[in-house]
């Protein structure tokens, strides 16, 4: 609170001498949009709402000092020394801490919303010499309704969550911890009220060409729309790259990528009575409908497209009795690919067919030992009503079954040579390998993939087998740990929209993701970009770190097809943790399925006795 007050109101008597700055170098594509209004009027919110249909970063000045300051960083024990010795934190140390947050990557592709800040004149003449401001949107609301919204506010301290009195009543269950913070009592309201009257005066000049005010009676879609119709009239595109705004890639990006992505696109359109689904941020992300028509046409500037560029329209019909929708090509995905996802989170792992099927009395990260005899009959079962993607039966020859059956008995590892091997089912009916079953390894992940019961029953004896030896040694049941290390894996196809968005999730949110197949890796990163590069040239490269003496991974050299590839394979449902994502690579951190295993019991109260019971 000390920092915030210093920032809001005593940069007067420490004005920063803009003369001497240099100007800040603000990547062209990178758009800076400020978001100021009194207390109590909803900036949080309008900047949450932005931050979803924009992909802006949200930067509150506050809270990067403060972290500074908890950080003990050399900047941070500076701005605290001006604190503890009664001064106010100098306006060049507060543009100096904006200045290098607005410097990284992040703001560079994805441009930025300002929240609150500048606060004073001296701030804009700063800020507007080191950097392009390209909106300054000003929420309004009359004074009595801002004291009725501020002072009606509640805390809950133990999750930080805000609530109001009659806006947004609590749950009667935590109503008596609430608390009302002191900035919300009546008179303080005021006299921030009047603070804010004050100084935004002084520093609406300094932005005149570009102040959008809006009207923050308004519901929170409302006001939303409001400012997203101004912020629509930005370019937010290039000539290289003139589409903007989709969930799958941090910036803008152009057609060939989208088509690479598994978009549509103008040369490869979809046909109408095709099942899309939208993945532009803002009100029609998500959507999903039928295609009944489309168009070429010159973008004017709207729908994600910059002005000037010719694109494809698809309109389509959502279902339900919706109105009919439209967007740009690059936008939209055939359904299929919506729903085909390799990837999960751990609701969908609980939830799944998989889960249900799977039979293990210490739980869903365990596996009890399946014999070879039993494996060997499930893949029996399995090849000969085994279906493709389209639930057509796949036919594979008696000869072929017969070679599969012969290597599967002469290898003590049958199970996992096999999936080593690159075993031809049939012929290739998808370019798409989450819908291909032509090859032995493929046609087993994708029916994990797919998740669908029945076909998933007939094989479920034999994953557990194979997971079982991945997991335990067979002769005495030890389990095997791996040694740790770093790993790779290259695809030739670049991770369909869904996963794509799921993996962006979890490294936001800080969430575990889970790939529903067995993951093959590799020590040998040159031979990952080998496969990488082997269809389009590009790919998607994944690196996975394992920590040391790691229970969930199984370097399968000892029993591979090809040994010199140095194979380590993960089993189904492996967890990971998302370090860094983006259009060419994302790097992971793999999971201890034993320590998974007493974090959960611990989250659910289990102690002691109750854990070692759980997890051996």
């Amino acid at each position: 609170q000390a920092i915030l007050a210093q920032v809001a109101e005593g940069m007067g008597d420490h004005c920063c001498h803009v003369g001497q700055v240099e100007c800040m170098s603000v990547n062209k594509l990178g758009h800076v949009v400020l978001v100021a209004g009194p207390p109590a009027v909803g900036k949080g919110t309008l900047c949450n709402g932005l931050k979803q249909r924009y992909g802006l970063v949200h930067i509150s000045p506050g809270q990067i000092l403060r972290d500074h300051v908890d950080s003990g960083s050399a900047l941070g024990l500076e701005i605290k020394h001006h604190i503890e010795n009664g001064h106010l934190a100098p306006c060049g140390l507060v543009l100096q801490v904006i200045e290098e947050r607005l410097g990284q990557l992040d703001v560079q592709k994805r441009g930025c919303l300002l929240d609150n800040f500048p606060l004073t004149a001296e701030q804009a003449v700063g800020l507007t010499q080191k950097i392009r401001v390209d909106r300054f949107l000003l929420l309004e609301a009359p004074v009595d309704e801002l004291v009725h919204r501020a002072t009606g506010r509640r805390l809950d301290p133990h999750t930080g969550n805000i609530y109001h009195e009659t806006l947004k009543p609590p749950p009667p269950e935590i109503a008596s911890r609430l608390v009302k913070r002191k900035d919300d009592e009546e008179g303080l309201v005021i006299e921030r009220l009047q603070t804010h009257s004050r100084h935004v005066k002084s520093i609406l000049p300094y932005f005149a060409n570009n102040v959008q005010k809006l009207n923050g009676t308004g519901t929170e879609e409302e006001i939303l729309l409001q400012a997203s119709e101004s912020l629509d009239k930005l370019e937010w595109g290039t000539d290289e790259a003139p589409y903007f705004g989709s969930t799958a890639f941090s910036g803008p990006f152009c057609g060939t990528s989208a088509r690479r992505a598994g978009f549509f696109d103008p040369e490869e359109p979809p046909e109408t009575g095709d099942r899309v689904v939208c993945f532009r941020r803002g009100p029609h992300f998500g959507l999903r409908g039928i295609v009944c028509d489309t168009e070429e046409a010159a973008s004017h500037g709207e729908g994600g497209l910059k002005q000037g560029h010719i694109g494809l329209r698809v309109f389509f019909t959502p279902a339900k009795g919706a109105e009919s929708a439209w967007s740009w090509s690059t936008f939209l995905a055939p359904v299929n690919d919506m729903e085909y996802s390799s990837i999960c989170t751990t609701w969908e792992f609980q939830s799944s067919n998989f889960a249900n099927l799977h039979r293990c009395f210490r739980g869903l990260a365990d596996v009890d030992h399946v014999s070879k005899a039993r494996a060997r009959v499930a893949l029996i079962l399995w090849l000969q009503q085994l279906e493709d993607h389209d639930g057509e039966p796949l036919d594979i020859a008696e000869s072929i079954e017969e070679e599969i059956l012969a290597a599967f008995d002469s290898h003590a590892d049958g199970s996992l040579y096999m999936y080593t091997t690159h075993q031809k089912l049939a012929p290739r009916t998808s370019l798409n390998s989450g819908q291909d079953y032509s090859l032995y390894y493929r046609a087993l992940n994708n029916t994990m993939n797919a998740d669908e019961a029945d076909r998933l029953a007939n094989a479920m004896p034999l994953i557990e087998r194979m997971s079982f030896l991945l997991l335990y040694n067979e002769v005495d049941g030890s389990r095997r740990l791996h040694e740790g290390g770093r790993v790779w894996k290259g695809d030739a196809q670049r991770p369909v929209p869904l996963n794509m968005h799921k993996l962006r999730e979890a490294q936001k949110h800080g969430r575990v993701i889970r790939f529903r197949q067995f993951q093959s890796c590799t020590v040998r990163e040159a031979l990952a970009d080998k496969y990488r590069t082997r269809e389009d040239g590009r790919g998607y490269k994944w690196i996975i770190d394992i920590p040391g003496n790691f229970w969930g991974a199984r370097a399968i050299h000892d029993v591979a097809w090809k040994p010199d590839e140095a194979e380590v394979l993960f089993p189904p449902y492996a967890a990971f943790r998302v370090d860094t994502v983006n259009d060419d690579e994302c790097s992971l951190v793999a999971v201890d399925r034993g320590r998974e295993l007493d974090a959960r019991a611990i989250r659910h109260g289990l102690r002691g006795t109750a854990v070692e019971l759980l997890c051996y």
